[in-house]
């Protein structure tokens, strides 16, 4: 039903629209409230300075297991020992000592028959979360198996040569021969890493040492040449993922092969003489240590051995 305004009411609206246009009429007006800008709480995965023990897990990466019984040596950069760890059974061992976040330390992991391997860590960060509920700080270590290696030779006409055996320039009819000497991984899910030693200031490399008491035959490709006394050296620098052989399932993903070919030339070697080579596989090997001291380091060691004469 339509709403009929009369006289009166009119008079009415006009009234109080007078009265509260000069004053004497208030109507409260709802105002906004801003509210201050919250303050956001810091994200759960946000990144904090620690210092507390450090908790090491050592594993063998090839054999996905863990590594017990492994000695961790931990160094600080003034190269003096802090402590030394022992992994249990699930090669996991915390340090006794805190480490700051960003401090740097070096660290040695060693047991036999695995590689001895050099780590330069900066301590981690922890999540906020993690460094209000854990009481050490994680970090993951990995080394592998040590491979077992064998040598084999083999000309470029297709000869073999074992261990011991003579390569004869007459009977090849040939002044020049070029030898490829491959260097085999004979086990499973074995290896070599190489690493930095921070305490002497050396490189662990792999190395193919070829070595030889006589002058006549002439050598190339045999790498960098080192004389010391009456014997000449030559140094290869080996691959580690050469030296590794991994199985997945039925596939090698890293066969465990190398090889390097040395060429060499009778040059002097008159008929009916003969000069002996030795090729050595070493590993923990430094060229520059060898050059300086004779030894590739204070840890070298052959791993594989082969033997050949030159004769004309």
């Amino acid at each position: 039903m339509a709403v009929k305004l009369k006289g009166w009411h009119i008079a009415a609206i006009l009234l109080f629209f007078l009265a509260w246009y000069y004053g004497y009429i208030n109507i409260p007006i709802p105002q906004r409230v801003v509210q201050p800008p919250s303050v956001p709480e810091p994200p759960r995965d946000e990144y904090v300075d620690v210092n507390k023990p450090i908790q090491f897990a050592l594993t063998d990466p090839l054999g996905g297991a863990a590594i017990p019984s492994a000695n961790i040596y931990i160094y600080g950069s003034d190269r003096v020992l802090k402590e030394t760890l022992v992994t249990d059974s699930t090669g996991i061992k915390t340090s006794a000592l805190p480490y700051r976040s960003g401090e740097v330390i070096y660290v040695k992991v060693a047991k036999e028959g695995y590689v001895t391997r050099w780590f330069t860590i900066v301590v981690p960060k922890m999540t906020r979360v993690d460094a209000q509920s854990l009481t050490s700080n994680f970090i993951a270590l990995q080394t592998y198996n040590l491979g077992t290696y064998t040598i084999k030779a083999t000309d470029q006409f297709g000869n073999s040569y074992n261990s011991g055996g003579t390569l004869n320039f007459t009977t090849l009819g040939a002044n020049t021969v070029s030898v490829t000497f491959s260097i085999y991984n004979t086990e499973d899910n074995s290896g070599y890493i190489s690493s930095y030693d921070f305490l002497n200031g050396i490189n662990l490399n792999a190395v193919l040492l070829t070595s030889t008491g006589g002058s006549a035959v002439t050598v190339s490709g045999a790498g960098n040449s080192v004389v010391r006394g009456t014997t000449t050296y030559w140094i290869t620098v080996l691959s580690d993922d050469g030296l590794t052989r991994q199985l997945v399932g039925q596939t090698y993903v890293k066969p465990g092969v190398t090889s390097v070919t040395i060429t060499f030339n009778k040059g002097s070697l008159t008929a009916g003489s003969s000069q002996q080579f030795t090729f050595n596989v070493y590993i923990y090997f430094d060229q520059a240590y060898f050059a300086a001291n004779g030894i590739g380091g204070p840890e070298a060691v052959s791993v594989a051995s082969f033997t050949l004469t030159l004769a004309a």
